[in-house]
């Protein structure tokens, strides 16, 4: 099986493991002089229900999730799921989270014709026109350096919610906080702790990497 890795775009990660993206971006020069054609993806080995499996490092015998797919005239364009219920599977969620876990890679075979050279010697470079995708894994280094993943977003709303019950607000409170931020809460302006609550739901937002909108 090839791998290579393009440079990935993650526009987001929730709380839920769920995210889109591109896990390929076409026409772009990794460093082992690959370069995957607009298209070339013309066969994915699916799930039953039609998704590409994500992998950890290639490892098939370590899944991580599915993704529907697409294919524009960017990339390939995926949208995501990570099983979290799997334990090496939050721990990659985390690293990702951390900014440790940074590369997604394609797993792939190119049959007979489905690749041409164009150049010579250390300029050459391999186009790919023809591919059948295997895979796409998570990857801590990849063969392209632009390779990573650019967002990973701590929480979701209801990750909020819950954090915000823990210190101390009702349920009402916590999804209107989560909803409409501290000013949400006039009737709690002047309690003696409310300094100190919006303190805390501040270090809060900022350990989520949360803003309010």
């Amino acid at each position: 099986m090839e791998r290579l890795t393009a440079p990935i775009e993650i526009k987001e990660a929730r709380g839920d493991g769920s995210f889109t993206g591109y896990a390929a971006v076409f026409g772009n020069v990794d460093l082992g002089n690959d370069v995957i054609l607009p298209g070339a993806f013309y066969e994915v080995k699916t799930t039953r229900d039609g998704k590409v499996r994500i992998a950890m490092n290639h490892d098939l015998r370590k899944l991580a999730g599915k993704a529907s797919f697409e294919q524009d005239e960017r990339g390939l364009r995926v949208h995501g799921q990570l099983a979290l219920d799997v334990s090496y599977v939050r721990d990659a969620y985390e690293l990702m989270k951390a900014g440790v876990l940074d590369g997604l890679s394609v797993g792939f075979d190119i049959p007979p014709g489905g690749a041409e050279w164009e150049g010579s010697g250390s300029s050459a470079v391999r186009l790919i026109k023809r591919a059948v995708l295997w895979e796409f894994s998570l990857v801590p280094f990849g063969m392209n350096p632009e390779a990573l993943v650019d967002t990973v977003k701590a929480a979701s709303i209801r990750d909020f919610e819950a954090q915000l019950r823990c210190l101390g607000y009702s349920q009402r409170e916590a999804k209107a906080l989560a909803a409409g931020g501290f000013k949400s809460l006039g009737h709690r302006d002047g309690d003696p702790d409310s300094g100190m609550l919006a303190d805390e739901l501040k270090n809060l937002k900022t350990l989520l990497n949360w803003s309010e909108k």
